[in-house]
């Protein structure tokens, strides 16, 4: 009968005391005193979950333990994470981006501000840098060669880095293919690739991130996924793409 009611008794996910009346809930259903928020513990900047502030990045957002450690930080080895993405992107139809084309950086919340020539902006976690040379022979174009520098925020989750990391493959593969586009519509499309990655990963956080795409309020990368995302679900990924190519969207 005790553990019956030991069981009935919801606890504090930070203080793990018992809660009687005046606490939150997190997505994953995590319940907390509301004493806690903002004091002593926050949501996690990854996965939403209310955290103690104890993982601290130097931007000021805040990891939850589990996020921290397996986020990806400057100097980690990123090349099987590469080679999915390009794997994924590949098999779906965008098989015209090389490999050797991309270089891929992690950086701080500074730096991407600086590189962008911009504030600041936490929810800025890529940024895509793509330029092109040409040769030419008695005034021909002969050759045109690519160079695409992919900026990714430092300490993403494996989730969000895959996620984000193709969405900037697809700005490159954009301006590989001489493709222009209205801004909503670049960057619902980009979102796409986003989707892709998500919705061939395994775990929550996969799910919250899908939910987060289609649920997303914003008038550029919300209503211009939305926008692409029924495009694909009436065309499907090889007629969305050839579409995209042929500047028909």
């Amino acid at each position: 009968m005790i553990n019956l009611i030991n069981n009935l008794i919801n606890t504090c996910h930070i203080c793990n005391k018992p809660l009687l009346w005046g606490y939150l809930y997190d997505v994953w259903d995590n319940k907390m005193c509301e004493s806690h928020l903002n004091r002593d513990a926050v949501h996690c900047a990854s996965c939403s979950a209310f955290t103690r502030k104890e993982h601290i990045i130097p931007d000021g957002r805040v990891l939850c333990k589990s996020c921290y450690s397996v986020a990806i930080k400057p100097g980690d080895q990123i090349d099987k994470v590469k080679q999915f993405v390009i794997y994924k992107l590949y098999d779906t139809g965008f098989n015209d981006l090389r490999i050797e084309d991309v270089t891929i950086g992690i950086v701080s919340a500074q730096k991407m501000a600086e590189i962008r020539r911009a504030p600041v902006n936490l929810q800025i976690k890529g940024f895509n840098m793509s330029t092109v040379s040409t040769t030419t022979s008695l005034g021909i174009l002969t050759s045109r060669k690519f160079k695409h520098n992919i900026f990714m925020l430092t300490h993403l989750t494996n989730t969000e880095f895959v996620g984000m990391l193709a969405h900037e493959m697809l700005h490159a593969w954009l301006v590989q293919n001489g493709v222009k586009m209205s801004n909503k519509m670049e960057e619902g499309f980009c979102n796409m690739g986003s989707y892709l990655m998500y919705s061939s990963t395994l775990g929550e956080l996969a799910k919250m991130q899908l939910k987060s795409l289609h649920e997303n309020p914003d008038p550029i990368y919300g209503d211009g996924f939305r926008e692409m995302y029924d495009l694909f679900k009436r065309l499907g990924w090889k007629e969305l793409i050839r579409n995209v190519k042929e500047k028909r969207i």
